[in-house]
């Protein structure tokens, strides 16, 4: 025999199915008010998980998208230091030339002194150049000016202790604080240096940009090229003025393998741009895919439910007999 089905059996599962189809009309009304698929972690526990992934990824990269950006403002800044640095030992290179190969007059050596010491204090002046109010030679310590001259007319680099003049590549521990330039965070434990460090930019020791114009300076005023205080033995001649042509030459082929270093790293930092584009895309598509709703699909599902909600209600009216309390009103 069947089981006896009474009516307060019937009347509970009414009760049970309105209640399970009035919660799922629930559902797709807030998911309708609020445009989104997952209102509830409990509506998709998996697709709640793909959303955060995908959310904490698009959160490193903008942040990481945002270095690459300063990294490349920096590093253009640092490019156009250095091509005006190439420019200045152009015409250096230009000058060391007519001196060393023509009969110079007094008047013609003394403009070409002149010059050069304009050309001197506008390298320590590109060479303090700045990015907003960071120093963009300064390396880590980027707060404070890089380099600066003293009452000798020394050139010192901030950070190393030392006079540039006296700073050799062997000196590890000088060299590291001064060429040390700013690394950015460009990735997922990927750093970049994107800068030039100030000895590397100015040079050390005999090569030092600054020392060699300063040199020159002095050997055509008819002074010791390394003592101002003393004078030449001999007026300055062609034999004298001829390396200065080399050493011009030599910066400025150093200078170049810089511009060409800074260009590649630049090349890098707008591929790795253009993959954070694409990869912030491919993140957006995948979270839309998890979070946004289909509303046309979402009012479909809506109507049906609204539907099997009223027919519950016309078939429930049948189902619940009446009582006495009914025949008593």
């Amino acid at each position: 025999m069947g089981q006896r089905v009474t009516n307060g059996m019937m009347i509970n599962s009414f009760n049970r199915n309105l209640g399970l189809n009035s919660a799922r009309m629930d559902r797709y009304q807030s998911q309708l008010a609020t445009n989104r698929k997952i209102v509830r972690i409990s509506d998709d526990p998996v697709g709640v998980i793909k959303s955060i992934n995908a959310r904490t990824k698009l959160n490193d990269i903008e942040q990481f998208d945002r270095n690459v950006s300063d990294a490349r403002a920096w590093m253009t800044a640092t490019e156009t230091a250095v091509s005006e640095v190439n420019e200045i030992l152009k015409r250096a290179y230009e000058l060391s030339v007519q001196a060393a190969t023509e009969t110079l007059a007094p008047e013609d050596q003394k403009a070409i002194s002149h010059e050069i010491k304009q050309l001197k204090d506008h390298l320590v002046q590109v060479g303090n150049t700045t990015l907003g109010d960071k120093f963009v030679f300064g390396g880590h310590n980027v707060s404070n000016q890089p380099f600066f001259v003293d009452e000798d007319k020394n050139i010192w680099l901030d950070g190393s202790g030392e006079e540039m003049l006296d700073m050799v590549n062997e000196d590890p521990d000088a060299f590291v604080v001064a060429n040390q330039p700013a690394n950015y965070e460009i990735g997922f434990s990927l750093y970049m240096d994107i800068g030039v460090g100030g000895a590397t930019f100015m040079g050390l020791g005999e090569e030092n940009l600054y020392n060699i114009f300063s040199q020159m300076e002095n050997t055509l005023n008819g002074l010791d090229p390394t003592d101002a205080s003393s004078k030449l033995d001999n007026a300055p001649g062609n034999p004298v003025l001829q390396p200065f042509m080399g050493r011009f030459q030599e910066a400025q082929r150093k200078m170049l393998a810089t511009l060409a270093d800074l260009g590649g790293r630049q090349n890098r930092l707008d591929l790795i741009s253009d993959r954070y584009s694409q990869d912030t895309i491919n993140y957006t598509q995948m979270k839309s895919d998890v979070e946004d709703l289909d509303q046309a699909e979402a009012i479909m599902h809506f109507s049906m439910q609204e539907a099997v909600y009223r027919a519950a209600l016309s078939v429930g009216g049948k189902i619940i007999q009446p009582t006495l309390v009914d025949f008593l009103r």
